[in-house]
């Protein structure tokens, strides 16, 4: 894994919390490198909008405010339930079958290191058949936010069982067809997700 892979798994897995300095000095000695492919590295994370460039000291993780977390969020249901309802009616049984395979890997993984990798795999799965790839990069970008600002509460793993049972009654709804009584899983799921991580932004 090059050094922007390396980074990018340590800030989503928490080793570097919203609003970390990351110095291109003391990450090109962890590495072992010059500053030049950390200064590069530090600007593909830049592009992806994980960090922002500091001039002349490296790069900050970022780190939003509840108020700009909340519009994060507003966003995603928007476009995530636009994305469940489009792809529901077009799901078939190969898509459907998909979704209870990553449902049950998606399961065994929840609550460990790694956790959003499989949360991310299943929403994905259930979005794919609306075929709505530009709808779905904006989604990737807006989840990783949320990924950044969890990642350092390891309190919400206590809603677990929850978030479980949420992902289990989505994807009964999208085998069923029930594109509707989906969206409105997928609204309450994200709308818990919300409040529990502005409750802890706060504190």
């Amino acid at each position: 894994m090059d050094i922007a892979g390396q980074l990018r798994a340590a800030i989503l897995g928490g080793k570097y919390p919203p609003g970390t300095l990351l110095p291109q000095t003391e990450l090109a000695r962890e590495f072992s490198v010059s500053r030049i492919p950390v200064r590069d590295a530090l600007l593909s994370l830049a592009a992806d909008r994980l960090v922002e460039v500091v001039p002349g000291k490296g790069a900050r993780v970022i780190r939003l405010s509840a108020k700009e977390l909340e519009e994060v969020f507003a966003l995603r249901i928007m476009l995530e339930c636009d994305l469940l309802r489009r792809a529901v009616p077009n799901a078939g049984d190969s898509e459907k079958a998909e979704a209870e395979y990553v449902l049950r890997r998606s399961s065994l993984e929840a609550g460990r290191p790694g956790w959003h990798v499989g949360d991310r795999d299943f929403h994905r799965t259930l979005y794919s058949a609306a075929d709505r790839p530009r709808q779905m990069a904006i989604v990737d970008e807006l989840r990783q936010i949320c990924v950044i600002h969890a990642s350092g509460y390891h309190a919400l793993a206590a809603g677990t069982a929850r978030w479980l049972d949420d992902h289990g009654a989505m994807t009964r709804a999208y085998a069923d067809g029930r594109a509707e009584e989906a969206a409105a899983l997928l609204a309450g799921h994200l709308e818990a997700a919300r409040d529990s991580l502005l409750r802890l932004h706060s504190e």
